[in-house]
């Protein structure tokens, strides 16, 4: 039996430059911008992941996130923010040079098509555009979460058993992965 292939996706940086009002974006970065604002995960999953309606502006003003957009067939699918900064200190547990994913997920519409997973082999890519010099991408899960956990894990990610737990939902996952030493392409 042949491997399913991915869907092309594409993580579109969705960040205003230093001072810009979102006025001034360009029209493609404006019409994604507005588009994740209208998307939502799946009722019982946005307890988890939140919505871009209410991250993308609490990302707008820490110049530590990156907001990015999911995008296929270039329409976008899905939501996430890079933090270059955010809470890891009480996460990593070890020196290094983490980044952190936070708010991600593919819309309710979207889910069951392989999107989530193809976003996902992108991460590390995006990761190391957002910190040239990051060692590893780290991400908080939920533990009533099973079904991100399970595509975290499937998409490269690795739990060693540790739990954050000063989430507002409950305690949560602490996944790693380790980023390779290579240059990257663009967000």
């Amino acid at each position: 039996m042949a491997a399913r292939s991915r869907p092309a996706v594409e993580l579109v940086d969705l960040s205003l430059p230093a001072g810009a009002a979102e006025a001034d974006a360009a029209p493609w970065i404006a019409g994604l911008r507005s588009a994740v604002r209208g998307l939502a995960p799946r009722a019982d999953q946005e307890e988890f992941s939140g919505r871009a309606a209410d991250t993308l502006a609490v990302a707008d003003g820490d110049p530590y996130r990156s907001p990015f957009a999911i995008v296929h067939d270039g329409a976008a699918v899905g939501f996430g923010v890079l933090d270059a900064q955010g809470y890891r200190d009480e996460i990593a547990g070890e020196p290094g040079r983490p980044v952190l994913l936070r708010a991600f997920y593919v819309a309710a519409a979207f889910q069951g098509r392989g999107l989530g997973g193809a976003a996902i082999a992108r991460l590390p890519e995006a990761a190391r555009t957002v910190v040239p010099d990051a060692d590893t991408l780290m991400l908080t899960v939920n533990v009533r979460n099973a079904g991100a956990r399970a595509a975290y894990l499937a998409g490269g990610f690795v739990d060693a058993g540790d739990l954050y737990l000063g989430g507002d939902a409950g305690p949560q996952h602490i996944l790693r992965m380790a980023l390779a030493s290579r240059g990257v392409g663009a967000l």
